[in-house]
């Protein structure tokens, strides 16, 4: 935690809060990130907290404390790493990806390499084609023409699934405001704890930050940002502490039953019309049906769900639908159900789900 303190003079008055912590702060915390911390309360005038369009007063009190820093070396150029990657699509253009449980998009503090944009960028400069069109090598160059590495949207560390990357910072650009008019269509699947009543629903209710607990996101009437998410019931399931495909004859002997409870839990179809940190998680939790394996918007530690042989909420992005950045033709893209979601799928509906 790094805390900064700043009082207003009469030459700086009538500024924009944000504006002025940009002007004043390190060059190394970035107009984003500021944002981001105005946007979570971490910043106050007088002891209150403030939003980043407030005008400064003379005399004014500000407040930033920062609960992560950039690294030092930040401002140096990313990395290229040979990771591999699960290419669902590929051309000219555009770069989907299948992203495994574990890997996180950006450089973040602990996540300073090894992450999508580092394997991103040893592909590109791999001039790896797509679909049998072929694409001339270029040199590995610190960062790709398109902003933010060409990563067009985020998933979780731990969840699974598709994820679109531009090439070039045209397509960047019209996936971005394909993006922000709601026109890319993301579908996942969860396994959310419980029977879900409904067999269709939809949850309007806006995110923000927990007051409290920092690192994760709530529902938030006031202060936060408006959020819906639309779920379809596949399947209601349950099993027996095991997963459905564990077969018979490796199971605890006795009447056929485990002596562990019953798990009851949905299968759900979800989409977002928009895209808040956590949204689905979140979203979820506040229905009272959280993802199996959710230790941040569930009630059990990772220690129950490891008992169950599951170590990651159990959410894929399982479904992609969108325009070509080029010739707006039509994209759908559909990545097959990981092993560890599938164990706990029943085999009709599994293979429904199957492309």
């Amino acid at each position: 935690m790094r805390t900064y303190e700043f009082r207003i003079g009469s030459a700086e008055a009538g500024l924009r809060l944000d504006h002025y912590l940009v002007k004043h702060l390190p060059s190394a915390l970035s107009r984003s990130l500021v944002q981001r911390v105005i946007r979570g309360g971490c910043v106050t005038i007088g002891g209150r907290p403030v939003k980043a369009h407030q005008k400064l007063r003379c005399g004014d009190a500000v407040t930033a404390r920062f609960a992560e820093l950039p690294s030092p070396d930040n401002d140096t150029p990313l990395t290229p790493q040979d990771i591999p990657l699960e290419v669902a699509y590929e051309d000219h253009a555009l770069l989907v990806v299948n992203k495994p449980v574990g890997l996180v998009i950006h450089p973040a503090p602990g996540h300073w390499d090894g992450t999508l944009v580092n394997a991103v960028l040893w592909h590109l400069g791999q001039g790896a084609g797509g679909r049998g069109q072929e694409v001339q090598p270029v040199p590995h160059a610190p960062c790709p023409t398109p902003p933010r590495a060409g990563i067009v949207h985020r998933l979780d560390k731990d969840t699974s699934g598709l994820l679109i990357v531009a090439k070039t910072a045209v397509a960047h650009t019209a996936l971005s405001r394909q993006l922000k008019a709601r026109t890319i269509r993301r579908r996942y699947l969860a396994l959310a704890a419980g029977h879900v009543p409904l067999d269709r629903g939809t949850v309007d209710a806006p995110i923000g930050r927990h007051q409290t607990h920092r690192k994760v996101m709530t529902v938030r009437h006031i202060g936060g940002r408006d959020a819906v998410t639309h779920y379809r019931v596949l399947a209601r399931l349950e099993a027996d502490g095991e997963p459905l495909h564990v077969e018979r004859a490796k199971r605890p002997a006795g009447r056929g039953q485990s002596s562990r409870p019953v798990l009851a839990y949905t299968l759900l179809e979800v989409s977002l019309d928009t895209g808040r940190t956590h949204q689905i998680r979140v979203h979820l939790g506040h229905l009272g049906h959280p993802v199996l394996g959710d230790t941040a918007y569930g009630p059990h530690p990772a220690s129950y769900w490891a008992s169950l042989g599951i170590t990651r909420q159990l959410l894929h992005a399982y479904r992609l639908e969108f325009q070509h950045p080029g010739d707006r033709r039509p994209m759908s893209l559909t990545a097959p159900v990981p092993p560890d979601l599938a164990r706990w799928i029943d085999t009709q509906t599994l293979e429904g789900l199957m492309p």
